[in-house]
């Protein structure tokens, strides 16, 4: 796959679709921020969703050299439909964890079938601080999964990447949103002073 072609055309869908927006956001967090990624709308356009996931599939093929051992595991809740398509393409089995314990039936947390040899492999949409990554590799390590790599699209570079790696979780991001910027801004979508005003965040939220 040639990345950095695929990387501007996902640039440029995600613009288009509206899933990446430019401004004045407020974030979980309180903070502000120059831009907003909202992955959750992804499946609600098909070529888009087609495309990405095909990035995905790409990803796992070439760093995780997949042997037909692995289960995906989507991360609440963008990440669940990602890891449903991705693992329908690669033929493989997929899961779930959920925000909270089940207060009925088996009260079961991990919802899906994992065999405690199979290596399991965390979809997610994006990486900020890394806090949700962390809770579901974490609930998959209580239950004894062998859980050490997540695989997302974007990584928003503030922290989250280096976070994990401290966990032992390696992170594998499609692309950085810096990468995103700088394809907008080469193929005229955004302003100069846009992108300018974003590096600036990122690299202020680096310190």
């Amino acid at each position: 796959m040639n990345w950095a072609e695929t990387k501007k055309k996902i640039s440029k869908i995600l613009y288009e679709i509206g899933a990446i927006k430019f401004g004045e956001f407020k974030l979980v967090s309180g903070k502000m921020s120059p831009y907003y990624i909202d992955l959750r709308i992804v499946p609600s356009f098909p070529d888009a969703y087609d495309f990405i996931t095909d990035a995905y599939v790409e990803k796992i093929k070439e760093e995780l050299r997949p042997d037909g051992n692995e289960v995906l595991v989507g991360v609440p809740t963008a990440g669940i439909p990602l890891a449903s398509l991705v693992a329908y393409k690669m033929k493989l089995p997929m899961a779930y964890v959920r925000k909270k314990v089940k207060e009925h039936g088996t009260g079961k947390r991990v919802e899906g079938v994992i065999k405690p040899d199979q290596r399991v492999i965390v979809i997610d949409d994006l990486i900020t601080s890394g806090g949700s990554n962390l809770e579901v590799v974490s609930a998959l390590r209580e239950e004894g999964f062998n859980a050490n790599d997540v695989v997302l699209l974007v990584d928003r570079m503030q922290g989250g990447v280096e976070r994990l790696k401290g966990e032992g979780i390696t992170v594998r991001p499609i692309m950085t949103v810096l990468e995103i910027v700088d394809n907008l801004e080469e193929d005229g979508t955004i302003p100069e002073e846009q992108a300018k005003t974003i590096r600036e965040y990122v690299e202020s939220e680096q310190k």
